[in-house]
Order: C-alpha cells, then sequence, then structure tokens
C-alpha cells in the first residue's frame, strides 16, 4: 500500500478580533453566562493582550463584580498605563467598593490626561465629599458644572453637600434656581424633598418659638397655635412611619 503523503491542514491559529466579537455577539444578545466564558477565553488565549480584560472588567462591573472588575482593569493599565477611559472605569469599581483613596487617584490621573472632563471632576468630587474634603469636592462640582452647564448629576452632589453644610433651606433654593434654567425629573424630585425638609424644619423651630412664649404669655392664641403645630408634626411622624 502506497503511503499517504496528504498534509494534513494546521489548525487556525485563534483569531483575537473574532473571539472579541463573539463575547460581544453573546453580550449584545443578553446571554451574560455565554458573553462571560467567552471574554475568559479571550484572556486565556491571548494574556498579554488588553482587550479580553477590559471587556471582561466591563462585565464584571456591570454584574456588581466590582473586585474582579478591578483586577481586570489592573491587568489593562499594566498593558496600557496612559489609557484614561481604563482608568476612569477602575476609579469607579474602586468607588463601588469604597476604595476612595484609591479611586481619587485614579481620578486626579485621568484628570492629567483629559483636562477638564466633567464626568471625572464629578466622580473625583465624589470621593472627596465621601471622605469629608468638602471644600475640594465643591470646587470640583462646580468646576464640572462651568464646563458642562446643566449637568445634573454634579449639581445634584452639590446641592447634598450644601443640604450637610448649610442646611435645606439653602440647598432648596439652590433647586429652584437651577430648575428655573434646565429641566430636569431628579432635581425636581430633589427639590420636592428639601421643600418638605425645610418645611419640617420650620415647624420644629416654631414649636420652639411657640413653647418660648407660652413661658411668658399664655394666651390662648398662642396655644391655638402650638396645637396647630403639634398636629402638624405628630401627623408628619404618622405618615413617615407608614412609609418607611
Amino acid at each position: 500500500m502506497a503511503p499517504n503523503t496528504t498534509a494534513t491542514a494546521p489548525a487556525a491559529a485563534p483569531d483575537l478580533a473574532e473571539m472579541v466579537t463573539a463575547g460581544t455577539d453573546a453580550l449584545n444578545d443578553g446571554d451574560l453566562r455565554l458573553a462571560l466564558e467567552r471574554f475568559e477565553a479571550v484572556v486565556n488565549t491571548f494574556p498579554d493582550r488588553p482587550e479580553g480584560h477590559n471587556n471582561l472588567g466591563a462585565l464584571y462591573s456591570s454584574l456588581g463584580e466590582y473586585g474582579k472588575a478591578e483586577t481586570c482593569f489592573d491587568h489593562v493599565l499594566d498593558l496600557l498605563p496612559e489609557n484614561p477611559n481604563v482608568r476612569y472605569n477602575r476609579g469607579l469599581v474602586r468607588s463601588r467598593q469604597e476604595k476612595h483613596d484609591a479611586a481619587r487617584d485614579d481620578f486626579q490621573a485621568v484628570l492629567k490626561l483629559t483636562p477638564n472632563d466633567p464626568d471625572t471632576l464629578n466622580n473625583l468630587g465624589v470621593s472627596d465629599f465621601m471622605q469629608g474634603r468638602l471644600d475640594e469636592a465643591r470646587r470640583h462640582f462646580e468646576t464640572a458644572l462651568k464646563v458642562r452647564p446643566g449637568y445634573a448629576n454634579a449639581f445634584l452632589n452639590l446641592v447634598d453637600l450644601a443640604w450637610q453644610t448649610d442646611g435645606a433651606d439653602r440647598a432648596a433654593r439652590m433647586c429652584g434656581e437651577f430648575l428655573a434654567s434646565h429641566h430636569d425629573t431628579e432635581v425636581q424630585r430633589r427639590h420636592l424633598e428639601l421643600q418638605i425638609s425645610a418645611a419640617r424644619e420650620h415647624l420644629q423651630g416654631a414649636l420652639v418659638a411657640a413653647d418660648a412664649v407660652m413661658v411668658v404669655d399664655a394666651n390662648p392664641v398662642v396655644a391655638a397655635e402650638r396645637e396647630r403645630i403639634v398636629h402638624a408634626l405628630a401627623a408628619w411622624h404618622r405618615e413617615a412611619s407608614a412609609h418607611g
């Protein structure tokens, strides 16, 4: 019998672009398990390429697996240390894990690469806010709003800071001023919340004032006003208890 001299075709080498596309297709189809498997295969086949690590990190982040996402982004930044998008994403997942110092480092590094990016300024402000650096946080939120007027997310963070430092009245006035120029449903909701909080504070202050008057002048008009305040506050407390 004559020997078989037919050459065997070599197996095709894995194609990075095709593997990444397959993972993306699975993700677009909503099959997260398959997307995870495919991006893990990319990482295993091409460990020294950033594409698999980056896509896997984004997927882990969307699944709330922030520690795993951070590890993936670490790998990407080992390969692409000057990539602002990946560094920004790592800052986000670090924030989610309350690693605010590390997140702050990432956001500051992003601003060196892309100065005055409003999203980065906003998130840097959040990192400062969470660690009590209130003046710095305020400056970052205000700068983000200068770069992107009407930026509701940064504005809401600025309002929360004002609520903490200056009270509900001041924060509510800020919302009113913002809504005079911009329409945003979340700001409208916060405005209502602040107005209610301020009204409750005013009623509590009115009760203290009424008690002080009653000590020196227990006349029936003041007593009736005090009673109305007490009933209003009691109704408020009942409503709050019923909802939470």
